[in-house]
C-alpha cells in the first residue's frame, strides 16, 4: 500500500537543533542517521518525525508508506518500523513519554496510548504556528525551570491539537474516523487488553453490552466480528515481536498470554500460513 503525497508545499525553515537536549523529552534534527542510530522503540515513548525536505519510505506492519516534504510521521509507542529510500532528509524529531497525557478517548489530539500511528500532511498556514510552539519547547529545554515537564506537556498538547486539524492517514484501516463510539471503545480496550482478554464476552462485560450486540456493531464498522479483530490484533503483535532479534517463540507466547506454547504455535501458523521460525526469516534485518 503506497500513500502518495500531496504536491510539495513551501515550508518555513525549522529552527536548528544540536541533538538530544533532555531526557525523557527530546528534540533532534532529522538526518538519515536517525533511522540507523535511533534507540529501540519503547512502549512508553511516542515520536513525531517532521519532514521539511526530502522523502523516505517506511514499512510498518508489513505495509509501505511514502513520506515526503510537509508530512509528519506520528509514530505510536512500541511500534517497530523500517525506513528505505531515504534521500536529502531535513526536519526534526520530537520524542516524548506517553505519560504526558491521560488516556482519554475524547481527547482532541492524536491518541497516544493505543498504537494508532498516522501520517499528517501539514498545510502551509499551520506549519509556522507549529514551528513557533516547537521553538518555545526548545527554549524551555535549554533553560529549565520548575515544572518543566508541565510546561512541555502544555506546548506539546498545542502541537497535537494543530495536527488534529490536518488531513491524516490512519495506518490501521479498521480504525475509521467515523467509527461508532462503541466500536471505538472496543478497539481502545482491545489495545490495552489484547494480551489478557481473548474472549468477546470479556470485552462485552467491560463495555456493558451483550457479546452478540458488540459483534454486530464491530462487524458493521470493520467487516469482521469482534473475535476476528481480537485474533487479528494478537497476530499483529506476534508479528511485531517476531521481528525483535533474540526473542524466542516461548517468550512471545508468554507475553501474549498463551500458557501453552503449542497453542500459540498453532494460532500463529493458522493466522500467517507459516510457522513462527519461517515467518521470522521473511522479516527485514
Amino acid at each position: 500500500m503506497i500513500i502518495h503525497a500531496a504536491p510539495p508545499t513551501l515550508m518555513p525553515r525549522l529552527p536548528q537543533f544540536s541533538g538530544s537536549v533532555s531526557e525523557p523529552f527530546e528534540i533532534n534534527a532529522l538526518t538519515a542517521a536517525h533511522f540507523l542510530m535511533s534507540p529501540a522503540r519503547q512502549e512508553n515513548h511516542a515520536e513525531m518525525i517532521w519532514l521539511t525536505s526530502g522523502h523516505f519510505q517506511v514499512m510498518i506492519d508489513m505495509k509501505t508508506f511514502e513520506v515526503s516534504q510537509g508530512m509528519i510521521l506520528f509514530q505510536s509507542p512500541g511500534q517497530e518500523f523500517y525506513v528505505s529510500s531515504a534521500a536529502d532528509l531535513e526536519g526534526l524529531v520530537i520524542r516524548f513519554p506517553v505519560g504526558f497525557f491521560p488516556a482519554d478517548i475524547n481527547s482532541p489530539y492524536p491518541n497516544l496510548g493505543y498504537c494508532i500511528s498516522r501520517i499528517f500532511e501539514v498545510d502551509g498556514l499551520t506549519a509556522p504556528s507549529i514551528i513557533s510552539v516547537i521553538e518555545c519547547m526548545r527554549q524551555e529545554l535549554n533553560n529549565p525551570h520548575n515544572q518543566q515537564m508541565e510546561v512541555l506537556s502544555g506546548y506539546l498538547r498545542i502541537v497535537l491539537i494543530y495536527l488534529s486539524r490536518q488531513r491524516f492517514v490512519v495506518y490501521r484501516s479498521s480504525f475509521k474516523a467515523d467509527m461508532a463510539l462503541l466500536a471505538k471503545r472496543f478497539f481502545e480496550l482491545l489495545e490495552r487488553k489484547y494480551h489478557v482478554n481473548k474472549k468477546v464476552s470479556e470485552y462485552a462485560d467491560e463495555l456493558a453490552v451483550t457479546p452478540n450486540y458488540l459483534n454486530q456493531i464491530v462487524k458493521q464498522e470493520t467487516g469482521m466480528s469482534a473475535s476476528a479483530n481480537i485474533r487479528k490484533r494478537l497476530l499483529l503483535q506476534a508479528k511485531r515481536m517476531a521481528m525483535v532479534e533474540g526473542v524466542s517463540m516461548k517468550a512471545v507466547a508468554y507475553k501474549l498470554g498463551f500458557e501453552d506454547t503449542a497453542h500459540f504455535s498453532k494460532f500463529f501458523k493458522m493466522g500467517c500460513g507459516c510457522n513462527f521460525t519461517d515467518y521470522r526469516k521473511t522479516c527485514p534485518n
